[in-house]
């Protein structure tokens, strides 16, 4: 007797699960890092914003590993991190992540420069609608130089941390192509 049936069928083993919960832990470790790099004298009150980074980049190749719950999480763990207004910064990434699902097309047929351009609008989006927000809410408007030194920062950082990120995963794709 043949056995037949669902329950004889091989198990699919080629789940994106995995990588999309090592992709949520590593916004939030790389968050946690931001944090680290506030105790630094030089960026003391305006880290640069290293999980903005890694999210552009990842929504940007690996559209089938994000979706709008990792920017969503990454950015409350920012946001608890940070002491920001709760949901702040994760409302910025979900918009981030939906922005991106709808400019990829375009951004992976451009250039580096097109890329780089669309990553300055992201960054000026996310900080500026969490000044917005701030002040809204406390009715005071915070000092703008931080926040003009972490936007500068963070874009000085874009092309170093698009190429770091780049490379690991072309090193990781020729270790799982050889093996």
């Amino acid at each position: 007797m043949t056995p037949r049936g669902r329950f004889f069928q091989k198990a699919e083993l080629d789940s994106n699960w995995p990588f999309q919960f090592l992709i949520i832990v590593f916004g939030v470790v790389l968050a946690m890092f931001e944090g680290g790099l506030a105790l630094w004298p030089v960026f003391y009150g305006a880290t640069p914003i290293l999980s903005l980074i890694f999210l552009f980049w990842v929504a940007l190749h690996h559209e089938k590993l994000v979706f709008l719950v990792t920017g969503f999480l990454i950015g409350i763990a920012s946001d608890l991190l940070f002491s920001d207004l709760i949901g702040g910064r994760a409302t910025a990434y979900i918009a981030v992540v939906f922005l991106m699902d709808i400019r990829r097309a375009k951004l992976q047929q451009g250039d580096f420069r097109d890329v780089w351009v669309e990553f300055v609008a992201v960054t000026t989006g996310v900080v500026l609608f969490q000044f917005l927000v701030f002040s809204a809410l406390n009715l005071a408007i915070p000092a703008i130089t931080p926040v003009l030194f972490q936007v500068g920062v963070t874009l000085i950082l874009f092309p170093i941390g698009y190429v770091i990120l780049t490379t690991v995963n072309m090193a990781f794709n020729r270790i799982r192509v050889s093996s």
